[in-house]
């Protein structure tokens, strides 16, 4: 091998080797600064928050939200006196949808179960990525609000990809762009991250702007966030039909 080809595979494999550990050093710092093992101490959550989109900036959507760690998670919306609602426990799942007029609880497809299901790894991707199959990749830089944050690629198989955007200077993640495809359609969203409070030594983002081509822009204010409480199971089951 001439020194010209040699010294080019070397600087390949470093630059793959130094990219690789750069991706780890970057989700090492974001779990230590957000928590740390305090995460593993997590086996339930609620939430409460309020919901404002562009289409319609004056109207307030109230949302809850119940997760069971790897297990189950219930998520209510309401507004205008009507609440939809939509559920998975293990491989099953169910929503109603009063505002198309279906109030019987009508059972999901395997891949919106699917899709619904990774909200039920309360760590997020980030935490135990290894463990769970994801391979990582560091991707350069990008400027997401006048901040140059760092990117970072998550393979999670499946047809699913994330990018994560840290800040440098606190290690949080400030955005979120995933990529999946569900019912045979690639859907790709984006959420910016901001707020951020700490909840029980736990860092969370209390304000989330969602953008998504299918559902148009939104905000998420979070209001209330409680750790491991109690959760009656039976929230999870389709209800019974009217």
């Amino acid at each position: 091998m001439n020194k010209t080809l040699l010294l080019a595979t070397f600087f390949a494999f470093f630059g793959a080797f130094a990219q690789a550990q750069t991706a780890e050093e970057l989700i090492a710092k974001h779990i230590a600064a957000t928590g740390g093992d305090k995460w593993a101490k997590v086996a339930s959550i609620t939430n409460e928050a309020k919901i404002t989109t562009d289409g319609s900036p004056n109207m307030v959507i109230g949302m809850s939200m119940t997760i069971v760690r790897d297990k189950a998670l219930r998520m209510d919306v309401s507004v205008m006196g009507m609440t939809q609602s939509s559920a998975i426990s293990g491989d099953k799942g169910w929503s109603t949808n009063p505002f198309a007029g279906k109030n019987d609880p009508e059972p999901m497809t395997a891949d919106q179960v699917t899709s619904m299901k990774e909200m039920t790894d309360v760590d997020g991707a980030l935490v135990g990525y290894k463990e769970k199959g994801y391979t990582v990749e560091y991707v350069g830089t990008e400027e997401v609000d006048g901040t140059e944050a760092q990117k970072i690629k998550i393979d999670k198989g499946n047809k699913k990809v994330e990018y994560c955007f840290f800040d440098p200077a606190t290690s949080y993640q400030i955005k979120s762009i995933q990529v999946e495809e569900v019912d045979g359609k690639q859907v790709e969203g984006a959420t910016l991250y901001s707020n951020f409070k700490t909840q029980d030594g736990l860092v969370f983002p209390f304000t989330m702007q969602q953008s998504n081509p299918m559902m148009g822009n939104s905000t998420i204010t979070v209001t209330t966030v409680t750790i491991n409480p109690t959760v009656d199971e039976k929230i999870f089951e389709m209800p019974a039909k009217k």
